[in-house]
């Protein structure tokens, strides 16, 4: 079964099912991959690269190969559901506690998809909080140098046509 996923601030396909001998099949997009945990390593395809995955709720922080991810589980109904009520417009909240390193946007803005708006750090690691799609920066909440809790507001954005 295929869920949705959101990497990094974009939507993907993704699905897991298990192959036997501690393997599983990760289906992504169109293609099959073969994954196994041993211990604290990922292996597929013949790698085995370190990973560390800390997890919150629907969402999990993952430190692979010297790349940090965010991924969340999107459930599809709750997902719907909250885009109609607001009307289009995103408030993106901090995943965990930290404080900002950087801040690239102000109210006014244009961003596109993927456009990193803020920079974030949490216990040494830093995180790009990135536009989930094109719209207009309506509110930076919390500027750099300052800290914020889990859940804080980090930047609203309001769809294109109401700028």
């Amino acid at each position: 079964m295929r869920h949705l996923f959101l990497i990094d601030e974009a939507e993907h396909e993704a699905g897991l099912a298990p192959a036997g001998d501690g393997l599983y099949h990760l289906l992504v997009g169109g293609e099959t991959l073969a994954v196994a945990l041993d211990g604290p390593r990922l292996v597929t395809g013949g790698r085995r690269d370190a990973v560390h995955v800390a997890v919150e709720g629907n969402v999990a922080h993952i430190h692979l190969d010297g790349r940090a991810f965010r991924v969340e589980f999107r459930e599809a109904m709750a997902r719907f559901a909250k885009g109609g009520a607001e009307g289009g417009a995103d408030t993106l909240t901090a995943p965990m506690p930290g404080s900002v390193v950087a801040v690239n946007v102000e109210a006014g803005t244009s961003v596109t998809a993927g456009q990193i708006m803020m920079v974030i750090e949490s216990m040494k690691l830093e995180t790009a909080i990135k536009a989930p799609r094109d719209g207009v920066v309506a509110t930076a909440h919390v500027a750099a140098g300052k800290t914020f809790n889990k859940g804080a507001a980090l930047i609203t954005l309001a769809p294109l046509e109401e700028a």
